[in-house]
């Protein structure tokens, strides 16, 4: 199975500075913290994800189909 992966900002390193990957999932149901691992992405760097739309958890099961978006933690003032 297969989700759609969309990186955020300085996110896009861990893609090959591509922002919209179509990932293979390793096993199904596979939570977004097994997610974040596959790509090597610290889940510090992660503000938050939705999945179809939705905010979700690092928890949250993943069974393929679904659009996920990562956005980036943001620092500066």
């Amino acid at each position: 199975m297969t989700v759609k992966l969309q990186l955020k900002g300085p996110l896009k390193k861990y893609a090959n500075n591509k922002d919209l990957v179509e990932v293979k999932l390793e096993a199904t149901p596979c939570t977004l913290a097994e997610l974040l691992q596959q790509f090597n992405i610290p889940a510090s760097a992660i503000s938050f994800i939705t999945v179809n739309e939705q905010k979700k958890g690092l928890d949250a099961a993943l069974n393929g189909g679904e659009a996920i978006v990562m956005y980036p933690r943001v620092a500066g003032g």
